[in-house]
């Protein structure tokens, strides 16, 4: 009764809120079809720079030093300053980062492009995630991160098919140079339209009442949880926050993986190549886009509202990164179709553990101003070990001439992630005991 007293009321002060959501899904979508454009064009960038793989993975992962680096000041920042304006600045400047790889005619030029793409897209997650803390209803967090955590799927499988027809209709360079210039648009887009809940004219009343009502847990306040804003240190002698930070990392690890190999790893070991590659990573990236995002719709309606402040999606992240380990299996299937299949099957699974994951920080921070420091510290844990994903394939790969060790490498991770998860991600980050 109380699900369709919520339903009903969701249903009657309208859907508008929907439009960050989406908003946010199209601007990592962006960002990702900046990522993925790099490693389309990979084969072509190892041949004109005379790379081997184990060096085109350094470069690759040339990314994550920047976006590392700025991950906790950027988190600072947007408790600070918020979303309006850091995320449009953000948005420009990894689109110039784009432009400049195009550019680029050296490998000091093409390390320095990497680093600014890098440093553009370093808020995209905490201030994104902070964004949904200010516009979505507690039971609808899950459905929120989903649409964000969505982009990272739908920017590859755009992307990879984009890049792949510009490459092979005008040249790898001219592909940096037309999507850059399609996210300084959107980034002067996002600027016009954005504003937070209080202030946002097209936001209908009832609606705005409603979003700053259920934003918060009732329990939160009730049980006397702290508002004081909770430094690095004190989140840091937390094993909830190490659970988070180190099991986004396991989840991580594997997409960034996908991210930087696919197209090579199709061409190289599954022998497609060009178009073909571009395609079947197009395909896999949508198929599994739409997944993740059914997934995340699911998972609001599966745990009860009384349980989220306390943990109870950490069931959930759990059961998406044990469903992701037929990983393991990958190396050992031939047929085409069911590679796909595979690899849509465990991007799902880990785009819905990280998606989930996010979601249940955002329930265990709710409540204090100092959830972008939170957000920034779980995106920590997935950029060290995204930053260590395609340097370790790399060199894995011209050890052994194959990509079954780096596979099954981070199975294992999957599983150490979800172990993390069950036992330790539980507990109030905001709680007086705490401060």
């Amino acid at each position: 009764m109380t699900e369709q007293l919520a339903s009903a009321t969701r249903t009657a002060v309208g859907g508008r809120r929907y439009i960050i959501g989406i908003g946010l899904m199209l601007l990592v979508t962006l960002g990702y079809m900046d990522r993925i454009n790099w490693s389309i064009a990979g084969s072509h960038i190892i041949e004109e720079f005379g790379l081997t793989t184990g060096q085109y993975g350094i470069l690759t992962s040339v990314f994550s030093w920047a976006y590392l680096a700025l991950m906790i000041p950027v988190g600072l920042m947007a408790d600070r300053w918020g979303a309006r304006l850091l995320l449009p600045i953000s948005i420009i400047v990894w689109s110039i980062g784009a432009g400049m790889t195009g550019a680029a005619t050296g490998l000091t030029a093409l390390v320095v492009a990497r680093l600014l793409l890098g440093a553009g897209e370093a808020p995209m997650y905490p201030v994104g995630n902070s964004v949904i803390s200010e516009w979505a209803p507690r039971q609808e967090r899950a459905r929120f991160t989903g649409l964000l955590n969505a982009g990272a799927l739908f920017g590859p499988a755009i992307g990879a098919v984009v890049a792949a027809y510009l490459i092979a209709s005008l040249s790898w360079h001219a592909s940096f140079f037309i999507l850059g210039g399609v996210g300084i648009v959107f980034g002067l887009i996002w600027l016009l339209v954005y504003n937070t809940p209080e202030k946002t004219k097209w936001l209908r009343p009832a609606e705005r009442e409603y979003i700053l009502r259920e934003r918060v847990d009732p329990q939160v306040a009730a049980q006397g949880y702290s508002t004081t804003p909770l430094t690095l240190p004190v989140l840091l002698r937390t094993r909830t926050m190490w659970s988070l930070l180190i099991a986004h990392g396991c989840a991580a690890y594997t997409n960034y993986l996908f991210l930087s190999f696919m197209p090579l790893y199709l061409e190289k070991e599954r022998g497609l190549e060009g178009l073909g590659s571009g395609w079947v990573t197009g395909i896999t990236y949508a198929v599994a886009a739409v997944g993740s995002i059914i997934l995340a719709y699911l998972a609001d309606r599966l745990v009860p509202a009384d349980k989220l402040h306390s943990g109870g999606r950490r069931k959930l992240v759990t059961a998406a990164m044990v469903a992701a380990l037929p990983l393991l299996v990958l190396p050992f299937v031939d047929n085409v179709v069911a590679i796909v299949i595979l690899i849509a099957w465990v991007l799902i699974m880990i785009t819905s553990a990280m998606t989930l994951n996010f979601a249940l920080a955002g329930d265990l921070i709710q409540g204090n101003p100092s959830k972008g420091r939170v957000f920034a510290l779980v995106q920590v844990g997935g950029n060290t070990f995204g930053l260590l994903a395609p340097i370790v394939t790399g060199f894995l790969v011209d050890g052994t001439g194959s990509y079954t060790i780096p596979f099954i490498l981070a199975g294992l991770l999957l599983a150490v992630g979800a172990t993390l998860t069950a036992k330790f991600s539980r507990g109030s980050l905001a709680s007086k005991a705490q401060d």
